[in-house]
């Protein structure tokens, strides 16, 4: 329940709240500028285009203020002096619009309506304005990454997308982390997907690059978005539907991974169809090597010692198939039909020796670890769009079941080849993900910028898991017996309910105000065929946020974002599965964890100059009391335990920069850095650390003549810190060249990626009161990748990918109430 305090705070809160909505309806404030907004649609298809550039020119031909629009294609500029003016239009691959001159001063507010714009683009006399994307665009509460504007995701997965995302890091062993926590919610096209909160390291290798549009990093979501992921929520999102009759193929080869990706869309009246294939095989090389000293009371007793190789071979498809009917402009209707299918199978041979005193245990292993995963899912939505605007209805309906088969085979030797002992580990798993959402906005204003957004939500996940293991531990070269202990079935389920509330409010001034609160509760529960007991536990969770925004002008716009995150515990967390591969290092899952809280408070600031150089920073605190940590103790033998536990908390101060730069007409640089410090602590296991981390990267392209364009990529960080330990530094690096075909329909690209070293070594250390160790990791990661991309047929866009999920911060801006013109 609510203590006192926190109740106090939620009902001043929501009083403030009522507070501030009178105000600014009574007494909004008056901008000394002017404001010149509008939209640019496509004068065929009549739908919004997002990050067309516009440009307000003087008299004297200056550039006084530009802007990329919105997703629904709005665009808002600002001037502080009366004249005359001209707006310039531009995109790659339409005609470049010039305005004829129109006069600023009778209004504070010139609203230009709906402007059309033509295919085929042409340059305006004097000035150029490129239409090409930038790579980093600040949409407010979150940053975007164009992924479909760099070169250098035509062949690979998310996982390498993600890696170029702003304050985003993927480690050399796929884990991703957001500002270098790696508790976050990962969405697909704004819905959340089971198998991404499953396994997520082995699902984005199944999202080809290619399909990628781009990347929303979201460190400030409004209670629209679910609690979940105390980092904050990262969205990826696909390329939109085309109207028309076409597709696309994406064909990619190379000495570490392969793929073929084929999609194809059909429209016909108010039915649209669109089909996605892809299949992708990858492999991957991990040597490594452990020395670990037991101890006991400071003193050591025992060492250990291993080297192994371990080769993991990933094979998966994913298809998708997806049908959207339009009975009018205000409906539409959509069913989805998504498949995955993933087997990542790993070989690894081992040496090992431990000593302790007199005894000495070495011995030879092979392991043989399986993966088996399939995934379907479907779904049903429905939207509608009243008259005024920003009111809407949408429903979201979502249903999906998984098989899973994963265990292992380990076999020991003596070092003369007779055998030590053998065991099996089969796990075989299913689920069952129910969810339905309901969302409204209603605008509080005619023009939609004082806006109420309220919704419901409710999920059933259900979760079966049946684990057996086999051995000859006590009878070498015998046949295998069944160990009871270390057997079980287990069954478990989560039910989810919740509600939120959302205020939007913004004033002539510049001000905006963002004020939600989201209530989740959760009620879950387990139990087990053998004698370990069953669980149950409910809890509550009261998620408010605040937002406020402030644009001084066309250049200077501050964000100032409080907000609270949980991170609840997933079957993966959950299973107590003992994974025993490695007899030697042990690890198994806690059914009796509970959800950890985050409190993030950020302090951010957006600069976008006439010349194009755009720069986003951030500085901001979190702190948790309850973190789930993966924890791990050494016993008196000298085995490694490792498991998950809420008996941590952290606390982190940092800052991160992104800059984006047109450095000529062809020549596009971005860069980015981050810096922050954590302090790690557990009284439990009086246990504390704490450690600076920093990193940076650069990506810069530059277009030649006749069709190519190269690229440059690379990142660096110091290593990650932990409760326990931290690790050495973490780079990568990549080169691409592409070129343009068949009346650029079509394109090759060759990358090359860490062609420097054949492999990377990373380095980390671990201490507790009983165990001290040092690993190092070689990673072998350089490869080369050659892709075709070919689209064929007919496109025309049909304007912007909803966001099923969450509502987007742009500045809602209605279109203008004049007739769409051309001047």
């Amino acid at each position: 329940m609510f203590n006192n305090r926190r109740h106090r705070w939620c009902v001043t809160f929501i009083g403030l709240w009522i507070a501030a909505t009178a105000s600014f309806a009574q007494n909004p404030a008056v901008d000394k500028g002017f404001l010149i907004k509008g939209s640019v649609a496509d004068s065929s298809s009549k739908n919004p285009m997002e990050f067309v550039t516009v440009a307000l020119k003087s008299n004297d031909g200056s550039i006084i203020a530009s802007s990329p629009t919105s997703e629904k294609g709005a665009f808002e500029l600002f001037t502080e002096g009366k004249g005359n003016y001209v707006l310039i239009l531009s995109y790659v691959g339409y005609k470049t619009y010039q305005s004829t001159t129109f006069a600023v001063g009778a209004s504070r507010v010139i609203d230009l309506g709906t402007i059309y714009v033509l295919a085929q683009a042409s340059t305006l006399g004097e000035i150029t304005i490129t239409g090409k994307k930038a790579l980093i665009v600040n949409m407010g509460d979150k940053l975007v990454y164009n992924a479909s504007a760099d070169i250098g995701n035509k062949g690979g997965s998310a996982s390498e997308v993600l890696r170029k995302a702003p304050m985003v890091s993927v480690g050399a062993n796929g884990e991703v982390k957001l500002r270098g926590n790696s508790n976050i919610k990962v969405l697909l096209n704004g819905m959340p997907s089971g198998i991404l909160a499953k396994n997520l390291k082995e699902a984005l290798k199944l999202i080809p690059a290619s399909t990628i549009e781009s990347v929303e990093v979201i460190t400030s979501p409004s209670a629209k978005y679910e609690a979940e992921g105390a980092a904050g929520v990262i969205n990826i999102v696909t390329k939109k539907k085309m109207k028309g009759t076409n597709g696309s193929i994406d064909l990619s080869g190379g000495n570490l991974e392969q793929s073929m990706n084929g999609a194809i869309n059909l429209s016909s009246g108010k039915f649209a169809f669109g089909l996605t294939l892809n299949g992708s095989q990858e492999r991957q090389r991990n040597v490594s090597t452990l020395e670990r000293s037991s101890l006991a009371g400071g003193v050591k007793i025992g060492e250990l010692i291993q080297r192994s190789d371990a080769i993991q071979k990933d094979k998966g498809v994913y298809g998708d198939f997806n049908v959207e009917f339009t009975p009018d402009s205000s409906q539409k209707v959509g069913l989805g039909i998504s498949y995955w299918k993933g087997h990542w199978p790993q070989q690894a041979s081992l040496y090992n020796l431990y000593t302790s005193g007199v005894e000495r245990t070495e011995y030879n292993q092979k392991s043989y670890q399986n993966g088996n995963f399939g995934w379907v899912d479907f779904s049903l939505n429905y939207e509608k769009k009243f008259k005024r605007p920003e009111q809407n209805l949408r429903l979201v309906g979502n249903y999906s079941r998984s098989n899973d088969k994963s265990g292992y085979v380990t076999e020991q030797f003596r070092l003369d080849g007779g055998p030590y002992f053998r065991e099996q580990s089969p796990n075989k798993g299913s689920g069952h993900d129910l969810s339905f959402q309901a969302d409204y906005g209603h605008p509080l204003s005619e023009s939609g910028k004082q806006l109420i957004e309220t919704g419901l939500r409710f999920a059933r996940n259900e979760s079966n898991s049946a684990f057996t293991v086999l051995s000859n531990h006590n009878n070498p070269g015998g046949p295998l017996q069944e160990v009871p202990f270390r057997s079980d079935r287990m069954a478990y389920f989560q039910n989810t309910l919740a509600a939120y509330l959302s205020l939007k409010l913004e004033t002539p001034g510049g001000w905006g105000f963002r004020p939600g609160l989201r209530y989740e509760s959760t009620h879950l529960g387990g139990s087990f065929a053998g004698p370990s007991p069953s669980f149950k536990a409910t809890f509550g969770n009261f998620v408010p946020n605040m937002l406020i925004t402030r644009k001084l002008n066309d250049q200077h716009d501050f964000k100032l974002n409080y907000t609270e995150r949980i991170r609840r515990p997933w079957i993966w967390d959950l299973n107590p599965y003992v994974n025993a591969s490695d007899p030697r290092n042990v690890s198994a899952g806690n059914p009796r964890l509970r959800p950890e809280v985050t409190r993030m408070l950020e302090l951010a600031h957006s600069y976008n100059s006439p010349s194009g150089l755009v720069l986003n920073s951030s500085i901001y605190g979190n702190a948790n009391s309850n973190a789930i940590e993966q924890l791990s103790r050494v016993d008196s033998l000298g085995i490694s335990y490792t498991t998950s536990q809420n008996i941590a908390s952290n606390k982190r101060l940092g800052a991160n920069v992104n800059v984006y730069m047109q450095l000529s007409n062809g020549w596009t640089m971005g860069t980015s850095a981050e810096i922050y410090h954590v302090w790690f602590s557990s009284s439990a296991l009086n246990v504390k650390n704490d450690a600076t981390f920093y990193a940076y990267t650069l990506n810069s392209s530059y277009i030649l003549p006749r069709g190519y364009t190269i690229q440059f990529y690379g990142d660096y960080s110091n290593g990650y810190v932990t409760l326990q330990g931290r690790n050495s530094a973490d780079y990568s690096y990549s080169f691409s060249v592409q070129k343009e075909l068949l009346d650029k329909k079509a394109s090759l690209t060759l990358g090359i990626n860490n062609f420097l070293r054949s492999n990377f070594l990373q380095k980390s250390i671990a201490t507790a009161p009983s165990f001290q160790s040092n690993s190092a990791n070689w990673y072998y990661n350089r490869s080369l990748t050659l892709t075709f991309s070919w689209r064929f047929g007919s496109f025309r866009s049909t304007g912007k990918r909803e966001d099923q999920a969450a509502g987007k911060q742009e500045r809602p801006i209605r279109e203008g109430t004049k007739p769409g013109r051309k001047f």
